[in-house]
């Protein structure tokens, strides 16, 4: 499968051997690190004292500078994280606050904006008593602080004072006019790009288990032309020594003074954060890439600073001035004086969380009931439902449940986690590797391999073999060039001005033939040679199976029809397509997860020891695996061929359901689209979505997880009567189940990070693109199946594009969970670390009392009731159609009259 995801890449391998476009990014590295966070704190202690016999300790600093770099990995796998999680163990806005005087970042949106929203109401003035209310500013000074709030700000569109931007290395352009980044980065990004390739270039730079340092050596002392600026005499005799003594000697000579020294390589760095934490990611995890390759951060380091020392001996002669000899100006920022110290601007503050207020608030008016609750019928007394859909938590699968139920109101939907509790490695027929199935924090133990179910259909290679990886001579790959690469380009160019509606080569990074089936029943113990289980047995089976159905509170009545629907993402010519396709599974499809969990769930055995766990499936229940196409908006029904021998009676009708259901979802995507159709013809709106993402031009095949802002953990009750603008995360539970809130802790354990690391990445990608995001994608070259840059000798872009967050409001992610608050407490001391997301407020928590829907937010200090304005209404409506009609904008809850009892 992974190869396969990059076959779309190959009509470009000819024309230019080195950079495609492709992107993805991993998890943080080591965000709970106690010795960082003491570090830390013991900066701030002593921001006002003269250190006295200073010793500096070199592996001691690249510890604590490597929680400032971003824990953005190789392409293959995606996660989404908390931009600023070198901060989060400080509160929020002092963690924003912080992290702009090292990046030199906006913590928030410009002034005019909340000013903007407040004139058009998104922002209300019940918003704005609450956060002045929650300011912390005394009570006098209120008013004063309200009218700050108007005021006409002309400065806070520069970014603030940073150590990234007016540093003590600022000195060498500045003051002696040599701009060490525009001579270094070229050298040193050419020499990292080759060294870490992993499959573009022709040739591999590195001997097998070389290390970088190694590597640069032999080039700059064996290669017959000079590796330039290396070959420097001072420069080059110096290299014979080992990385620890170059790095010290190299700061003696560039910066002088040993208390800034850990300063000096932190703004080293931060020139360039992102193959700086493309480095260290690599270097505690080696096994994110598929080539492996040996390098560390002191490596690098070592490698950057004699090629700075080179350049200034070239420019500056050998025995320049350094860093200590011009005196810093009082604005420079310096980690010994306390540069870390927190400065939140009040007035910005307070617009944020009004926003963010104005935007939860809807959502919790909306789940106060109108009228008196009724009882909630047992669930044996219930009508039993046609069928029953198990979707993603996704926020994208938000909007197609509820036009499902819209379709057909008999089927019921529920919502997990996207790998559905099945982690193992995967492996398909084309598959080089097998890749993780399963959230960046579980380790699986299981390997799954794709097989063939007739015994003489060999894989179709015919994709793979494309990219050719045989051994050629440069004249080949010359002539090649010239032959072939003619014959891509005219295919490229007819594929741009006439994109068709079918994806060849593209279609199976989501689908599966029907003739392959997994390998799921473990026949031996013996662990395979990289020592994982090959295969699940019944009881390992049983366990994930009725672990995942108690978690969403489905232990009874079944529906004749369970379809497990898995997602993932199509589109052509997307450097960021990984990013589309599951988190829960480690941004790939989840149809692996699906089909295994269908396999499981129908098997004789499986349900025989579910049954003695007292989770009792019919017999005449058929669970199908399936995979939404969110781009798309198309649907695959797997393992057909089984269908024969186990047949599904109600599946034609459920077909017919989801058919009307995904024209319905494109026509609702389509009012982001600038070009799409102005009518609500659906099926004019679903060819719409499908050409975009066949579209070799289009940056935007979808918007993915914009504007996501919900994540909602309860029974279907308590949110199907709501439209939600596709904003909400949906995991289904079931409160009367769980009274010591084991559940709920497993199900939080999944939604803080996943959820939270989603919201959090939009945010901050949206707040500031240009430093935490991207940037737009339209330039962006991958190089070596890494990462991208800007051209071909950028630093390496980090965070998400400007086309997926421009029509992103970036707050931060309200968990509204359905339980009371004296179970969450037992709850809460179950979260071990990630209870700091809830107590720092990186993310909001409110909990909805399964009985009255009482409202309680959460905060350090304990829970506080919600309370509302007398006049705070919900708008109404009947159907979805009519609220979107001509809505270009984010839509407000809305609650349907025709499903209120």
């Amino acid at each position: 499968m992974l190869y396969l995801k990059y076959q779309f890449v190959i009509y470009a391998l000819d024309m230019n051997p080195q950079y495609v476009n492709i992107l993805v990014t991993m998890p943080r590295l080591k965000d709970n690190n106690m010795a960082y966070r003491e570090h830390t704190q013991t900066i701030l202690k002593d921001s006002n004292k003269t250190v006295q016999n200073f010793e500096f300790d070199l592996n001691a600093s690249i510890e604590h500078i490597a929680h400032w770099l971003p824990a953005q990995g190789p392409i293959k796998d995606f996660i989404h994280h908390n931009t600023l999680h070198a901060v989060q163990h400080h509160p929020f806005h002092e963690g924003v606050a912080v992290a702009a005087k090292i990046f030199g970042a906006r913590s928030y949106l410009p002034l005019e904006d909340y000013q903007q929203m407040h004139q058009q109401g998104r922002i209300k003035n019940a918003a704005i008593d609450w956060a002045i209310e929650h300011s912390g500013y005394p009570q006098q000074q209120h008013e004063k602080l309200r009218k700050t709030l108007f005021e006409r700000d002309d400065t806070g569109h520069y970014p603030p004072v940073s150590l990234a931007n007016h540093g003590i290395r600022n000195a060498w352009l500045t003051r002696l006019e040599v701009d060490l980044n525009a001579l270094v980065h070229p050298v040193l990004f050419r020499l990292l790009g080759n060294f870490l390739d992993q499959g573009i270039s022709r040739w591999s730079l590195p001997k097998n288990g070389e290390h970088f340092w190694d590597c640069v050596l032999r080039l700059a002392q064996n290669s017959l032309l000079p590796l330039y600026p290396l070959n420097e005499p001072e420069v080059s005799e110096l290299l014979s020594e080992n990385p620890d003594h170059v790095i010290k000697a190299c700061l003696k000579k560039i910066v002088g003074d040993e208390q800034l020294y850990e300063q000096y390589l932190l703004e080293m760095l931060l020139a360039h954060p992102g193959w700086a934490g493309m480095v260290h990611v690599i270097e505690h995890s080696p096994k994110s890439l598929l080539a492996r390759r040996e390098i560390s951060l002191k490596e690098m380091i070592a490698v950057e600073l004699a090629i700075e020392l080179a350049f200034l001996h070239k420019k500056r002669g050998l025995h320049f001035a350094g860093i200590t000899a011009f005196p810093h100006s009082d604005d420079t920022p310096l980690l010994k004086a306390g540069a870390l110290k927190p400065k939140i601007p009040l007035h910005l503050k307070v617009w944020h969380e009004a926003m963010e207020w104005s935007l939860h608030s809807e959502l919790l008016l909306a789940l106060k009931p109108k009228t008196t609750l009724t009882a909630v019928p047992n669930p044996a007394m219930k009508p039993l439902p046609e069928a029953q859909a198990l979707f993603c938590i996704d926020d994208r699968e938000c909007s197609l449940r509820r036009h499902l139920e819209e379709s057909n109101p008999a089927i019921e939907t529920l919502g997990a986690a996207g790998f559905f509790g099945i982690d193992f490695l995967y492996q398909g027929l084309d598959d080089a590797y097998p890749v993780a199935q399963c959230p960046n924090i579980i380790v699986p133990k299981h390997l799954i391999k794709e097989a063939s179910s007739k015994p003489n259909d060999k894989a179709k290679s015919g994709n793979r073999a494309h990219m050719h990886f045989t051994a050629h001579s440069m004249f080949r790959g010359w002539l090649y060039t010239q032959t072939l690469g003619i014959g891509y380009a005219v295919r490229m160019a007819w594929n741009v001005f006439r994109p068709g509606s079918k994806l060849p080569n593209i279609r199976t990074l989501s689908e599966v033939e029907s003739h392959t089936h997994l390998h799921l029943l473990r026949e031996s113990e013996e662990p395979t040679e990289d020592g994982y289980l090959l295969g699940f047995s019944f009881t390992e089976m049983a366990d994930r199976v009725g672990g995942l159905l108690r978690n969403i509170g489905l232990t009874q009545h079944f529906a004749p029809l369970v379809v497990i629907v898995a997602h993932g993402s199509s589109s052509v010519n997307n450097p960021h397509f990984a990013a589309y396709d599951c988190g829960a599974c480690s941004g790939k499809p989840g149809a692996p997860n699906a089909r295994a969990f269908a396999w499981m769930a129908n098997h004789k055995s499986v349900r025989a020891i579910l049954h003695e766990r007292g989770i009792e499936i019919p017999d005449d229940t058929r669970f199908i695996a399936a995979l939404h196409n969110t781009s798309r908006d198309e649907i695959t029904y797997f393992d057909n061929h089984l269908l024969e021998q186990h047949p599904a009676p109600g599946l034609p009708a459920f077909q017919q359901a989801m058919k009307k259901a995904l024209q319905e979802n494109a026509g609702e995507r389509c009012r982001w689209f600038e070009l799409g159709p102005q009518s609500q013809s659906s099926e004019e709106a679903h060819q719409h979505v499908i050409e975009r993402a066949s579209s070799i031009f289009e940056p935007r095949p979808e918007y993915n997880h914009s504007n996501n802002l919900y994540a909602i953990v309860g029974r279907r009750a308590l949110t199907r009567d709501l439209f939600m603008d596709r904003r909400a995360f949906l995991h289904s539970y079931d409160p009367k189940t769980d009274a010591q809130g084991d559940i709920m802790a497993r199900i939080l354990s999944a939604i803080i990070p996943v959820c939270g690391g989603i919201n959090l990445e939009y945010l901050f990608s949206r707040i500031d693109n240009s430093v935490y995001g991207a940037g737009t994608k339209l330039p962006h070259n991958v190089i070596g199946l890494l990462g991208v840059a800007n051209g071909v000798e950028g630093d390496l872009r980090t965070g998400l594009p400007s086309q997926m967050i421009e029509v992103h409001q970036p707050a931060r992610l309200l968990i509204v969970v359905e339980q009371t608050p004296a179970i969450l407490d037992k709850t809460l001391a179950k979260l071990g670390a990630l209870k700091e997301w809830l107590d720092n407020e990186w993310v909001r928590f409110v909990a909805c009392h399964p009985e009255n829907r009482e409202l309680f937010l959460y905060s350090v200090n304990g829970w506080e009731k919600v309370k509302f304005a007398d006049d705070s209404k919900t708008p109404q409506a009947t159907l979805s159609e009519q609220i979107i009609v001509g809505q270009t904008e984010t839509i407000p809850v809305h609650q349907f009259m025709r499903r209120q009892a």
